[in-house]
């Protein structure tokens, strides 16, 4: 029986050829835009991913608060990390949720080499630790060693927006940069960083922390910041408990947040994978409503096909064909009308999802290529019921008179 229903639904789908391209036309276009749309979206999170762990997913970042002050002591009282910070955030150790603790001073300063001047948008002295929480690496040269670092050695790792401003086409590894008018060998080029937000992450200066303190800011400077790397992504927030924690002790404050400022990289990239989720699910409504006009038009089709096949339907019912067997042959050709629909809207949404474009490339998933061609077949049977019913409601005598 379903043999020869799938025939006859078959014949009359070919019979129509243009009736029924157009009429899984809005289909076609519902599926893939739902499949290329949720793609874009995927593609987008994991770019923003990318670009946030480039920044510290796991990093949670803690500097003097603008024109902050002391809560406990007179207005010109204030508060700044310092070295005690960092040997106290030390000893909390992964109970506190903090795998490394760097300290970090950021020394303004003015860069010569032959005759060319720079003043770099970061300078920072610190540790192999900082090194490695911000997975710095070179693309050529080195960076610092433990010796170097313990030695106060005066070595350098640039940018390339530094080597460019510094050196154009020339090599800058071995080269000696007067900074501040103190010689510092440079020994590695970063490789190129790209971040978000309007700051160059490539016009930069590394150098170890003691270097720096012994000759650009003084011992005992004030800290730029303290750099705290967490056990884990999970863990920024346990991360920062224990940081304020242990600063309203260190300082005997009572609102941290007046004397410091946070930067809390997980945080950061939660509330942007939130944002691009219900910006991804909105376009995807987008999509889905392109999915419901095109059921629309199986619906408004499939009345047409009962009205012409009026006459057909009486002679079946006249000779013993029961409702179940008209109701089933309808539904099944606009089950087969929204399969095909959806399996080339598929075909069509996997492939333009596969495109990258300048440099951004979407992520299609099974997950959305299965929702999208369910959603189609869904739809054919949602709106295709309310024809078959019709058509298996006619009375035979009523249908065989039908002109």
């Amino acid at each position: 029986m379903i043999r020869d229903s799938a025939r006859i639904a078959t014949r009359a789908i070919l019979a129509n050829r243009m009736r029924a391209f157009l009429t899984m036309l809005g289909l076609v276009i519902g599926v893939s835009s739902v499949i290329i749309l949720l793609a874009v979206g995927q593609g987008a999170q994991g770019l923003i991913d990318n670009q946030l762990q480039g920044l510290g997913g796991d990093i949670v970042r803690v500097a003097k608060a603008p024109d902050n002050s002391s809560s406990s002591g007179t207005d010109s009282e204030v508060v700044e990390p310092t070295l005690d910070d960092v040997a106290a955030l030390e000893q909390k150790g992964a109970e506190g949720g903090i795998r490394r603790v760097s300290p970090v001073l950021s020394p303004s300063v003015e860069v010569n080499w032959r005759g060319r001047n720079d003043s770099p948008e970061q300078v920072q002295g610190s540790t192999l630790d900082y090194l490695a929480t911000n997975d710095f690496r070179t693309s050529v040269g080195r960076l610092w060693t433990e010796t170097e670092e313990a030695e106060r050695t005066r070595v350098a790792v640039i940018g390339t927006t530094v080597q460019r401003d510094l050196f154009g086409r020339e090599d800058p590894i071995g080269q000696r940069i007067s900074i501040n008018d103190k010689p510092f060998e440079v020994i590695g080029l970063l490789k190129v960083a790209g971040g978000l937000g309007p700051d160059d992450d490539n016009d930069m200066i590394l150098m170890p922390y003691g270097a720096v303190e012994s000759n650009l800011s003084g011992a005992g400077s004030p800290l730029g910041q303290i750099v705290v790397q967490a056990t884990s992504q999970e863990d920024t927030t346990l991360a920062q408990q224990t940081i304020e924690a242990t600063l309203r002790e260190q300082h005997e404050i009572t609102d941290v947040a007046k004397g410091f400022e946070f930067t809390n990289g997980g945080e950061i990239r939660s509330v942007s994978n939130t944002i691009v989720s219900t910006l991804t699910y909105l376009l995807a409504g987008v999509g889905g409503i392109s999915l419901f006009v095109g059921g629309i038009g199986v619906m408004n089709i499939m009345l047409v096909t009962v009205s012409e096949r009026t006459r057909e339907i009486g002679i079946r019912k006249a000779i013993g064909a029961q409702r179940a067997h008209i109701v089933g042959q309808f539904l099944l050709e606009a089950l087969m009308l929204s399969g095909l629909g959806g399996l080339i809207g598929v075909l069509m949404g996997i492939s333009v999802g596969l495109v990258s474009v300048s440099g951004f490339t979407p992520v299609v998933t099974v997950n959305s290529v299965l929702i999208a061609f369910g959603v189609s077949v869904a739809i054919g049977v949602f709106f295709g019921i309310y024809p078959a019913s019709r058509a298996a409601s006619l009375r035979p005598i009523e249908a065989l008179r039908y002109e």
